[in-house]
């Protein structure tokens, strides 16, 4: 018993430092002032809406495809050490896809994903899907955050693609919020209806969600990291990676709202 608990207490610090890092990440500063200060400076054009919508649209691409593909790799992968435990294991990482599928509340129904949110924003916004989809102001940081996403959950280690996921949870939060809070702050100029305005509707679900999302992540973590210790680096590695890519993401939009 002992010595179970101060593998958990091990593994916990440990967790601490994976999320002091991305919380420390010079990226930090750069979405305080892109997703913040630029956005609360004054309204955008209505073309940097487009764009930003479009840019932001490919690049959370495939996050309720990939947090679904590492959540069932997870669950064979546990079932080897741990037969009846290890889908619970899963589930902590599944948590996030069932959010993000609508699926929060099933006595009540199925609700709309977070994609159909979106599409509900981007009508909002007055644009079509097409336009948004087909908008030839993508930059290319968009399209690579999404494929390492979605490779890392396919194939990677499954210890580095959690560390990603908890890099992503652990970004999402402030970045979501400091979207709402900065679109907002002009919804009148807008031609919103309010802050409650279906073009907001997709950055504020993430702020009711997004600190659950984090936290079984650090749960699905430990108990992973419990029957593979050794694998500790490759959590690492995954959050340094995905904030490298993360950085070159947001550094994109920083170059929509500055100039």
């Amino acid at each position: 018993m002992l010595n179970h608990r101060a593998e958990e207490t091990d593994l916990t610090s440990f967790i601490d430092e994976v999320k002091q890092f991305v919380h420390q990440h010079e990226s930090r500063q750069l979405v305080e002032v892109t997703f913040g200060d630029l956005i609360k400076r004054a309204p955008l054009s209505r073309e940097k809406i487009k764009s930003f919508l479009a840019c932001h649209v490919a690049g959370v691409r495939d996050v309720p495809t990939s947090i679904l593909t590492l959540a069932m790799r997870l669950s064979h992968e546990c079932m080897k050490y741990d037969y009846f435990g290890g889908h619970a294991i899963a589930a902590r990482t599944l948590f996030a896809a069932v959010h993000e599928y609508g699926l929060h509340n099933t006595e009540a129904g199925i609700e709309k994903t977070h994609f159909e949110l979106y599409r509900d924003a981007i009508h909002s916004w007055g644009f079509t899907v097409e336009e948004i989809l087909n908008d030839d102001s993508i930059f290319p940081a968009c399209h690579e955050l999404t494929d390492f996403n979605e490779k890392l959950a396919q194939t990677g280690p499954i210890a580095m693609a959690l560390g990603c996921h908890l890099a992503l949870e652990e970004t999402a939060d402030r970045e979501f919020f400091l979207l709402w809070e900065g679109f907002g702050r002009y919804w009148k100029e807008y031609g919103l209806s309010g802050m409650d305005d279906p073009a907001l509707g997709f950055y504020h679900i993430h702020i009711i969600q997004e600190p659950l999302h984090g936290e079984k992540s650090v749960e699905a973590l430990i108990r992973y990291l419990q029957l593979v210790p050794e694998q500790k680096q490759l959590v690492m590695d995954g959050a340094r990676k995905y904030m490298d890519m993360y950085t070159k993401w947001v550094e994109g939009f920083y170059n929509i709202f500055a100039n």
